[in-house]
């Protein structure tokens, strides 16, 4: 077990970074469903270092067992005692040792001690399904999220060049400060925390009895972008390189009026072969081909849209540099982020080329900052990371500040799409366009970092109704 422990610890810091247990405790409610769906890179190195690994070192251990019996024969009978004793004691030693590291290393107290803190959420939520959205000039909405995309790749300084240069000649309107707290720093839990306006907590993990019917369906009660966008007519399609399985992203996309849902199996069902794409599913130069396609379908079809977008190319550990990339002359890591930032950057181009910007509005967005990747170490040189964030319209609202939370985004681009949210509350956000008379407690971040992530009757409703316990 020990051994187990050490081994998963450096795991998880070589192929994801610094653990979160959060993160952590949220995958396991889908086990090995998840084996399918992710990139076989990360299984391999999983196999290598938490299954072969562990038992390499169980093998050396009994090896320099069996030598330090032969020395304790040959030493002085009296101190047998002492040596047998430490011989017996040092398993349970190495177990909690081990034992301590994890759980200093994931912050397990914290998590722990959050069943008895303050409750955050309960205090200031603010329900959707209860304000009145005004619609104003509503526009169709195309919401790109990129992997991994952090603004500190734009510093020339860090990396010899501005490697986010086709995106920052946009010159879309965007945030100084889009920062990360708890409960948003992975894709799923972006997604969720943008759309809703919630973080995604642990909600299964200490209750087996409503394990099944929770994870079946996801945030169910809960009123999200897509959700308010249904009900004034929109139709709502999602297409993503990766398994849309993976990290049930298929279930919240499903719960949350998505009518169209694109993936990798979809993307093999269509014609797509296994070798065109990386290891997680299609490239982000092929998502951007079909996104212009159903780009044109949904605007001919004079129905109010969103489509969402979600690339992959950026994904730790070390990125998808495809072969369209390459012929253009990029490589490595930095490659990989120029040149995804030039797909996303040429889709923009596209609309705002053949008029698609009359009548819609496009947001990119870093789903949440890099985590272990070839560039990290110039990465955690820098102080105050914040993520890549834009606004793409003929005519933006006014930001009314500079720092933005991954809950704002739910009132703020309901407010980008021409929709007037009264006093810019909605869930946990403060919409970040248009004045308003409410605006962010100044210690909000701090108090989030206290208390953002115990335990909230309020928002275990949101998961569940009382009879499912």
């Amino acid at each position: 077990m020990a051994i187990f422990l050490f081994c998963l610890s450096y795991w998880i810091h070589r192929s994801f970074g610094q653990p979160d247990l959060a993160q952590i405790a949220y995958h396991l409610n889908f086990g090995v469903e998840m084996i399918g769906t992710v990139d076989p890179v990360i299984t391999w190195r999983f196999v290598r270092w938490c299954l072969l690994a562990p038992l390499i070192f169980l093998a050396l251990l009994y090896y320099a067992e069996r030598r330090w019996l032969k020395v304790i024969a040959k030493t002085p009978q009296r101190n047998h005692p002492l040596l047998y004793r430490l011989h017996r004691w040092f398993p349970q030693l190495l177990v909690l040792s081990a034992t301590m590291f994890w759980m200093s290393d994931v912050s397990a107290f914290k998590y722990v001690t959050a069943d008895f803190g303050p409750d955050y959420f309960g205090a200031n939520y603010v329900r959707p399904e209860a304000v009145t959205i005004e619609a104003e000039q509503p526009k169709n909405l195309v919401l790109i999220y990129v992997e991994s995309l952090e603004q500190s790749y734009s510093n020339s300084a860090v990396f010899g060049r501005d490697l986010l240069a086709p995106l920052t000649d946009l010159r879309g309107a965007s945030f100084r400060s889009y920062e990360q707290v708890a409960g948003t720093g992975w894709t799923i839990a972006a997604i969720v925390a943008t759309q809703c306006g919630v973080p995604l907590e642990r909600v299964t993990i200490f209750d087996g009895n409503t394990q099944g019917q929770m994870m079946d369906s996801f945030l169910k009660n809960a009123v999200c972008l897509t959700d308010l966008l249904a009900q004034r007519g929109y139709r709502n399609v999602f297409m993503g390189g990766a398994a849309t399985a993976f990290a049930g992203k298929d279930k919240f996309l499903g719960q949350h009026h998505y009518h169209e849902v694109y993936g990798r199996e979809e993307w093999l069902k269509s014609g797509v072969s296994r070798e065109d794409m990386n290891g997680w599913g299609l490239y982000d130069a092929d998502l951007f081909a079909r996104a212009k396609a159903k780009l044109r379908e949904l605007s001919a079809s004079r129905q109010k849209f969103n489509l969402t977008l979600l690339t992959v190319d950026m994904h730790e550990p070390k990125g998808h540099l495809s072969a369209a990339c390459a012929q253009r002359g990029f490589k490595g890591f930095d490659g990989v982020v120029s040149c995804t930032a030039a797909e996303v950057a040429d889709f923009v181009r596209y609309a705002q080329d053949n008029g698609y910007l009359e009548d819609t509005n496009i947001v990119i967005l870093g789903d949440h900052l890099s985590r272990k990747n070839p560039l990290t170490h110039q990465l955690s040189k820098l102080s105050g990371r914040t993520i890549f964030n834009s606004f793409i319209s003929k005519q933006a609202p006014q930001p009314n500040r500079a720092q933005l939370l991954h809950f704002d985004m739910l009132p703020t681009i309901l407010e980008f799409s021409g929709y007037a949210v009264p006093n810019g509350r909605m869930a946990l956000g403060y919409s970040a366009f248009n004045q308003h008379p409410i605006q962010p407690p100044k210690d909000r971040m701090a108090e989030m970092d206290q208390s953002l992530m115990n335990r909230s009757p309020e928002y275990m409703a949101l998961w569940s109704d009382p009879d499912d316990h």
